[in-house]
């Protein structure tokens, strides 16, 4: 007994190395002993953790919290917060694409209050809903009086649903203290009559405070009487892409020329015009738009008649892209000088050398088409070649290239389901 009582004394006053699934440490006797390691060992060691088990080690001591926090600096650019349907708070990183995905319910605040602390000035791209917007002021963020409180986020993805007249009139209170200079911005709106002018007042306060901006609007509705009627209420603005979606399942039908009317009446521009999962009827007297076009889209739409779709574009691309009040440029008129063909020396009259004449090649510059690619992607049915079966699109390409040359056809993501 004596024996064993003397390795049991012995074996107590020595350091013992154990190893955990978190960290490294060093026992001696009931004490733990982080040990000093190079931060370069350290870095390599969380490299092997994600995003939860990252969050709980950075608590073990400043040292830690200082390497994980430069960590998730470097990591995270961009965050996508979901609110829907969460029961519980997570989040999920992903490294390859510099993002963190957020899933929480939407009384989670001290858990995004913990996520803000450790990357809000790192967020270069944000996704997320109106009501998180204007319920921020709900959540302890540490920043100065001056200062927004996502000052670098330039890409904004914002998801609009149901906006109240409460959560509108929060979120026009609080939106000068989010971003401070937005580059890119989508806004996805879904569309309910009963908020037509809430939606047209939040899109307002963006344009005002962000004219710079690349701005992106999506409007998904079951009838397009919806999207006319969302459209009549937004101001004038610029848009870089427009997308209407129809979430019915079958296919209610939108008019191409009462677009063009309200388009034009709220002068809203689009560089670009997406369709898709609509029953389009065209009129074949009316243009698709009257703003030159970069693409016009047609996704998994019902094209009720080709002829007349044909005759729309053709209309469309015949207008000028000179802007409307803007005369045309005159031409100079050139004044012809008579030529001295004799120079007086003291010899007498003396022909004049002649001058070497030297061409300039002066290129004409093509005219800038009215719109440039027509892109049909999907399931499409085109009425009227239906008879052609899966070759109905290439007798469309050649319709459309026949009346306008100039038009970029694309129809290479098309497929059909018969």
């Amino acid at each position: 007994m004596s024996k064993k009582s003397d390795v049991a004394s012995k074996s107590s006053n020595t350091l013992t190395r154990t190893t955990t699934q978190t960290t490294i440490m060093y026992t001696c006797g009931n004490r733990k002993v982080i040990p000093n390691m190079p931060d370069l060992i350290l870095r390599k060691i969380f490299d092997q953790y994600d995003y939860p088990v990252l969050c709980k080690m950075e608590r073990v001591c400043k040292r830690w919290m200082n390497i994980i926090s430069t960590k998730f600096r470097k990591e995270i650019h961009e965050v996508s917060i979901e609110r829907l349907g969460s029961m519980f708070p997570q989040a999920h990183q992903c490294v390859p694409f510099r993002r963190l995905s957020i899933s929480c319910p939407s009384d989670s605040h001290d858990f995004l209050a913990g996520v803000f602390r450790r990357s809000r000035l790192s967020f270069m791209k944000m996704t997320t809903d109106l009501n998180f917007l204007a319920g921020i002021d709900q959540i302890h963020v540490t920043k100065d009086n001056g200062r927004r409180y996502f000052s670098n986020v330039e890409d904004l993805w914002l998801l609009i649903i149901h906006p109240s007249d409460d959560v509108t009139q929060r979120f026009l209170s609080i939106e000068g203290t989010l971003f401070s200079e937005l580059q890119q911005l989508t806004l996805q709106v879904h569309v309910d009559p009963r908020n037509y002018k809430n939606v047209g007042e939040i899109v307002k306060s963006f344009i005002l405070r962000y004219p710079k901006s690349n701005i992106n609007l999506e409007l998904h509705a079951e009838k397009s009487m919806h999207i006319l009627n969302q459209i009549s209420v937004l101001p004038s603005l610029p848009l870089y892409k427009i997308k209407l979606i129809c979430t019915d399942f079958d296919q209610p039908q939108l008019r191409l020329d009462q677009l063009y009317a309200v388009m034009r009446e709220q002068n809203i521009q689009a560089k670009n015009i997406t369709m898709r999962d609509w029953s389009l009827f065209a009129d074949g007297t009316t243009p698709v738009s009257y703003n030159p076009l970069d693409t016009f889209r047609i996704s998994s739409c019902s094209i009720e008649t080709v002829d007349n779709l044909v005759r729309s574009l053709q209309m469309t691309a015949s207008q000028s892209t000179q802007p409307e009040g803007v005369p045309p440029a005159k031409k100079k008129k050139v004044v012809k000088k008579k030529k001295e063909t004799e120079v007086v020396t003291e010899e007498g009259l003396v022909p004049k050398p002649k001058k070497k004449i030297v061409k300039k090649v002066v290129k004409k510059k093509k005219p800038v088409a009215f719109i440039k690619k027509l892109e049909v992607a999907g399931q499409c049915t085109l009425h009227g070649l239906t008879f052609l079966q899966q070759k109905a699109h290439t007798e469309l390409e050649r319709r459309l290239t026949t009346v306008i040359p100039e038009l970029d056809v694309d129809c290479s993501e098309i497929y059909y389901c018969w």
